[in-house]
């Protein structure tokens, strides 16, 4: 059954009210008022008081009126009960199906907040072809997620519940970007609480904001106001810089793309001067810098000694990035 039938069931019922008032009217010469009321008690079947039919129209009008009128009333609560426990069952096995996906993942990352910096987030995440889990206490987010086939977690992210609801256990990294601070120190301090290892992104709107967050846990906090700010500035004074970099950051149809490459304790890299390595004769990748604890070494030179740990930041081709993740796993 569908609304449809619901629709219909009611049509049906209203025109027998209005058939039947009609009736009472002109068969038992009653005022309107008192027609409605006898044909409602009729229908309804729960007895008459001192305002019966008198004539034989309408006796008869009354044995039509109560054998529709059970009909009806039957058909109809049949149909409401079968749209809310289809609706009901539909939406309880739908979250069910998407908390077992969930269960499964590992090394996810949890996105907390749908809104309009998250919403930015997801987009790059599924673009990225990352797994992910999205938590938006919003009904109608959380809908509108759900009809995307994005797995969404309907619920407060700084509950302990909730986040691990979303498998933050396993998860290998969380972005919080609620538009309130206090929330997202909240989200960061439970989060970290929950799981260790997790590498934590927070949003910050103040920057009074940004020490609590890092104190919380927080391994990076992002300011989207002070980004934006910059951004504007750079891309008036250097336009093209800006958009070379949107290209290579955004434009999944460029060649060219940067990546980050962990260089393991086995890797052949390991050890090696850049120029020893002979990553660009290799692999076609070019490394235009390397972190290396908290520090960053921008446009290393050939001397530069790779040790393992290091993360590589590289640009190239994604043949050539693929060429060199196999260098560095070996």
């Amino acid at each position: 059954m569908n609304k449809n039938s619901l629709f219909s069931a009611l049509i049906g019922f209203v025109v027998l009210i209005f058939s039947a008032t009609v009736g009472y009217y002109y068969m038992e010469g009653l005022g309107w008022w008192e027609s409605l009321y006898l044909t409602m008690v009729s229908i309804t079947t729960i007895g008459y008081g001192d305002l019966t039919p008198k004539t034989i129209g309408g006796q008869a009008l009354t044995i039509v009126i109560v054998s529709l009128g059970l009909a009806f009333l039957t058909y109809l609560l049949g149909v409401i009960i079968t749209l809310f426990i289809e609706g009901n069952l539909a939406y309880l096995l739908g979250r069910k199906t998407m908390y077992n996906k969930i269960k499964k993942l590992e090394n996810h990352v949890i996105v907390c907040g749908a809104g309009r910096v998250g919403k930015e987030i997801i987009d790059r995440l599924k673009a990225a072809g990352v797994n992910f889990v999205v938590i938006e206490k919003s009904q109608d987010l959380y809908e509108t997620l759900r009809a995307k086939n994005i797995l969404t977690v309907l619920g407060d992210a700084t509950m302990d519940t909730t986040l691990q609801h979303a498998g933050i256990e396993k998860a290998k990294g969380l972005v919080t970007s609620l538009p309130d601070d206090a929330d997202n120190v909240m989200v960061t301090l439970t989060a970290r609480g929950l799981n260790k290892n997790l590498k934590i992104v927070a949003r910050s709107n103040r920057p009074e904001s940004q020490d609590k967050l890092y104190r919380a846990g927080a391994n990076k906090v992002i300011s989207p106001s002070i980004i934006g700010g910059r951004r504007m500035a750079i891309s008036l004074l250097k336009p093209a810089s800006v958009d070379f970099i949107d290209t290579l950051m955004h434009d999944k149809d460029v060649e060219f793309q940067i990546e980050e490459v962990q260089v393991k304790t086995n890797s052949p890299l390991a050890n090696k001067t850049i120029a020893e390595s002979k990553i660009k004769q290799k692999t076609g990748a070019t490394i235009i810098a390397i972190r290396r604890g908290k520090d960053i070494i921008t446009n290393p030179p050939a001397s530069e000694t790779i040790f393992p740990g290091d993360l590589l930041i590289v640009i190239g081709t994604s043949k050539s990035l693929h060429n060199l993740e196999g260098l560095t796993i070996d």
